[in-house]
């Protein structure tokens, strides 16, 4: 398991940034950049910039496109994504870039306030807030034809992810709730399920998953999902790619995000079953509560999980 981080602009991967970082344990790093910036030139200016610093390249996301609206919906640009996706996707496979992210997200409100959290700012969601937000769009987004759209999606990019050798990853809806005229299909453990069989289980299509957005989901039962057990479900089918790690207050309806050690999940117990089911890819704190890169939050959570990783792995020798 190596201990990473994400959301590494290009250009902020200085010596003093990289330093802080090593300094703190720090093994992989996710790199995203806009599609504007990513030409084959950039990408390479990337792998060259991280060779030789000790860190892993784990993945380049698009920040933009790793989650096309017009993909998800059906819109008239689908195709120009798809198309410059596909053509990203095969930059990574002859970089030997091995991962890269995307997502379904289909608009809605990401945060509906700031809470203070020991001091700094952090985000919370109120789903009643969020349900008094107007209509994103002119019409109503059904769950059927999204799965539509997503079905064909993995049909076009997959093969060709599969010939590069890129593992692409799927992050859940963020929060998983339906609101502002869209479903959300990836609000729980059963679309994911779903979503692998229309993969075919392909190792090229798996999961990023993010405790922190799983523990959000309301589960069957409006108890929260059973997190273990997706974790050794997915994990033990070699699914899970990427974890992203982080904890909340609640479940939906109402959640702040906190420090790792300071909301409802027990972090031990998951970092248990990561060490059981033998991952070894990269974990990451994903959301940290303050703002910014360099901050004495950031080092409290990545101190935080690199304990947490060290802690779980001796109590296994």
């Amino acid at each position: 398991m190596k201990l990473g981080v994400s959301h590494q602009r290009p250009q902020d991967l200085n010596q003093a940034r990289l330093d802080f970082l090593l300094g703190l344990g720090v093994e992989a790093i996710e790199v995203r950049l806009s599609s504007t910036e990513a030409t084959r030139e950039h990408l390479e200016q990337i792998v060259e910039r991280v060779k030789g610093t000790g860190l892993e390249l784990h993945e380049v996301m698009l920040e933009d496109l790793y989650n096309s609206t017009s993909a998800a919906l059906g819109l008239p640009e689908r195709d120009k994504d798809l198309d410059f996706f596909k053509n990203f996707i095969r930059d990574l496979g002859d970089l030997g870039i091995p991962h890269t992210t995307y997502a379904w997200h289909t608009g809605g409100m990401y945060e509906t306030h700031r809470e203070n959290t020991r001091g700094v700012a952090s985000r919370g969601f109120s789903t009643e807030l969020a349900k008094k937000a107007p209509q994103q769009y002119l019409r109503q987004y059904e769950e059927n034809e999204l799965w539509e759209n997503y079905e064909r999606y993995i049909k076009e990019i997959l093969p060709v992810a599969q010939k590069a050798g890129v593992k692409m990853q799927l992050h859940p809806n963020d929060p998983p709730l339906d609101h502002q005229g869209v479903d959300r299909i990836f609000k729980s453990t059963e679309s994911f399920r779903r979503a692998m069989k229309i993969s075919d289980q392909s190792v090229n299509s798996g999961i990023l998953f993010c405790v922190g957005t799983w523990a959000e989901m309301e589960g069957p039962l409006g108890e929260g999902e059973d997190i273990s057990s997706a974790l050794r479900e997915f994990g033990n089918a070699g699914q899970i790619h990427q974890v992203h790690m982080r904890n909340i207050t609640s479940p939906l309806p109402n959640f702040i995000e906190t420090f790792p050690d300071a909301g409802y999940l027990n972090l031990h117990a998951i970092m248990d079953v990561l060490i059981e089911i033998g991952f070894n890819g990269m974990i990451v704190p994903d959301h940290v509560p303050g703002e910014g890169d360099g901050t004495t939050e950031e080092a409290f959570t990545l101190g935080y999980l690199r304990a947490l990783i060290q802690y779980a792995e001796h109590k296994t020798t």
